[in-house]
């Protein structure tokens, strides 16, 4: 909650959890600030959930403005860090590998940092064995992420590899065709009708290899795929790459394609 800002809407899915947290952090400092003797003892973790907890809800309201706006972003990285905003870190962000070392190795080393500080200048002993916590939890988290990330690639590419081999002139084996006299010939249809169809047919096989789809193609998966794929290109609107910018462009017409034809 102190390292990040900008939470977008997926990072409140776990909604259960958060709200759990900021209801069992109140309910503690009320009966630390009530009982005689116990905020003296508790007072910096108490203090240090009371901020979590007033963070998450300000986040929280945030991404609901702006959902109800439809300027809501929905990110895959629980949020920005607030370390790439800063001069000299700025030009890091948009790069999916750099963010990935600052939120693997570099949050969860303040973390630690701090609590070595807490325990070691003013002897706090609580909230420093708190953060070492939140510490680990940070990093096995971002290491989930990780390690999800590899095999979500690796997915993607075996589905197009896969559908690839199944498309026509692939140089896998083409179906037989049915004997002679048991179907009836097809008229044959204008020469404008077919190549329109083909035309149709390219657009398609060029949106699902966007998207890394496999037939049959279903806007559920489209949408998942999408939003796996555009968080890896990323484009940093204050430091647009145009490569990063044209891929984003691309993965936009793709979805945007199967919105229209599967969207019913």
């Amino acid at each position: 909650m102190f390292l990040r800002s900008r939470f977008g809407f997926s990072f409140l899915s776990p909604k259960s959890v958060f709200f759990a947290f900021v209801w069992a952090h109140l309910l503690f400092s009320i009966y630390a600030w009530i009982e005689q003797g116990v905020w003296f003892k508790y007072w910096a973790v108490a203090s240090f959930g009371l901020g979590a907890a007033a963070l998450y809800l300000l986040h929280l309201m945030l991404a609901f403005s702006r959902e109800v706006g439809r300027q809501g972003k929905h990110d895959f990285y629980s949020g920005t860090s607030h370390l790439l905003l800063l001069p000299g870190f700025s030009q890091l962000r948009g790069n999916p590998r750099s963010e990935l070392m600052v939120h693997l190795w570099v949050e969860p080393f303040l973390a630690l940092t701090t609590a070595a500080m807490l325990r070691a200048f003013f002897t706090e002993h609580r909230l420093s064995t708190w953060l070492i916590l939140v510490a680990v939890a940070m990093w096995l988290k971002e290491f989930i992420n990780f390690w999800y990330g590899i095999r979500s690639e690796k997915k993607h590419e075996d589905i197009i590899e896969d559908a690839k081999e199944k498309m026509p002139g692939s140089g896998a084996a083409e179906v037989p065709l049915p004997a002679a006299g048991t179907r009836k010939p097809r008229a044959k249809r204008p020469p404008q009708i077919a190549e329109d169809e083909q035309a149709v047919k390219a657009l398609e096989f060029r949106s699902a290899e966007v998207l890394r789809l496999m037939p049959p193609h279903s806007l559920e998966q489209a949408e998942l795929n999408y939003r796996h794929l555009i968080k890896t290109v990323h484009p940093d609107p204050n430091n647009a790459d145009a490569g990063a910018t044209e891929k984003a462009a691309t993965l936009n017409e793709a979805i945007e394609y199967f919105r229209r034809t599967l969207g019913g």
